[in-house]
């Protein structure tokens, strides 16, 4: 069995060492494509930058399955004028980053060669905000279904800098507990670390957003075998791992970070909930809490 702690720690080391340069050029106004380095990867970055306000924040925003990263860095648009917000959507190709490294994380590490793609978060904070040059703007990131999954491993395991992290209509969660093996839980995670990043990954700001009408069960062959009591669709899995993490942060007797909004009308439709207000609200709220610090 790979150790995680090792591969974790090293693999931080060496991802931030090799993150991208901030580009030679101004970031411009509109829409553009940037391109990360980043541990040997080069990603290509989707951007938009707001005109005629003064930034707020940064919105690290994840794709679905799809991995249609421009498509949702355009949905995002409305949302990055309203908050005077940049918006970053890394594309993470399905021809390099399969579901065990995307949806997964990367976790467990079933290769020493390549390293869990969730590492790949923090230095592409660090890389956003070089390329910004806003070395101090709060990181906000965003994630829809499969996207959502990649997040999820990040907050659990691995996290950033971010000040909040917005998990949108997940398959499948981390189930707060040391029963149930990475990377749906934290057994296997190499002791004695897993407790301590339990109630890490309790404390987080972490806000689940749910499509109330996201309720279409799960086709067999999207089904996952170490999360099946976890709800037969979408929107019952959200409900279960908040429940889930509210009861094991009571036991724990560590504070709760997380909280949990519908979308009304709303199913697994990735544009309608980047256009919610439930997103606008919780992205608000971040920028306001981080501001006031």
């Amino acid at each position: 069995m790979p150790d995680f702690r090792t591969s974790v720690s090293l693999g931080a080391v060496i991802l931030a060492v090799m993150a991208g340069m901030a580009a030679a050029r101004p970031l411009p106004e509109g829409r553009s494509l940037e391109h990360a380095a980043i541990a040997g990867e080069h990603l290509d970055v989707s951007v938009f930058k707001p005109a005629s306000c003064t930034i707020r924040a940064i919105l690290i925003v994840l794709a679905g399955k799809e991995r249609d990263s421009a498509t949702y860095r355009d949905n995002t648009i409305p949302l990055a004028r309203h908050e005077c917000s940049l918006v970053f959507a890394p594309n993470f190709p399905l021809s390099r980053f399969p579901v065990q490294q995307y949806q997964r994380g990367g976790f467990p590490v079933l290769s020493q060669r390549a390293a869990p793609a969730s590492l790949y978060m923090k230095p592409l904070e660090q890389w956003a905000r070089s390329v910004a040059e806003e070395p101090h703007l709060p990181i906000i990131l965003i994630g829809h279904s499969a996207g959502a999954q990649y997040l999820e491993r990040v907050e659990a395991y691995v996290p950033g800098e971010e000040v909040m992290t917005v998990i949108m209509n997940p398959a499948t969660y981390v189930e707060p507990e040391t029963e149930t093996p990475v990377p749906y839980g934290f057994h296997n995670w190499p002791e004695p670390a897993s407790l301590p990043d339990l109630k890490r990954y309790l404390s987080r700001n972490i806000a689940i957003i749910l499509g109330a009408e996201d309720t279409t069960p799960s086709l067999p062959g999207e089904r996952v075998p170490d999360a099946a009591g976890q709800g037969r669709n979408h929107l019952e899995r959200g409900q279960w791992a908040y429940a889930q993490g509210r009861e094991q942060a009571e036991r724990l007797n560590v504070p709760f970070g997380w909280t949990i909004t519908l979308v009304p009308a709303t199913g697994h439709v990735a544009s309608k909930m980047l256009a919610s207000a439930e997103l606008q609200d919780a992205v608000e709220t971040a920028i306001r809490s981080a501001s006031s610090r």
